[in-house]
């Protein structure tokens, strides 16, 4: 049987008390990503490196520069976004 990696040594000494262990708080969510949804896809990792090579240039974000090629695609095709 594996042994937890969280379970602390004793020291053999009885004059130690234990701390208890502390569950790990959840990342809280980010208030810029309230009320937004998530459109993935998977790419060559060639690709998704120079695309993050532009983002630094550009002096951008990943999710910026994807919102601009989204919304530039959108355009082309003629398709409204509906709120």
């Amino acid at each position: 049987m594996a042994r937890s990696t969280n379970a602390r040594k004793s020291t053999g000494t009885p004059a130690e008390v234990e701390e208890p262990m502390l569950p790990i708080e959840a990342p809280r969510r980010q208030r810029n990503r309230i009320g937004k949804k998530s459109i993935a896809g998977r790419f060559d990792p060639a690709v998704a490196r120079a695309f993050a090579i532009l983002a630094v240039k550009e002096d951008s974000t990943i999710e910026a520069m994807l919102t601009e090629a989204v919304l530039d695609i959108l355009q082309k095709y003629n398709q409204p976004i509906e709120k």
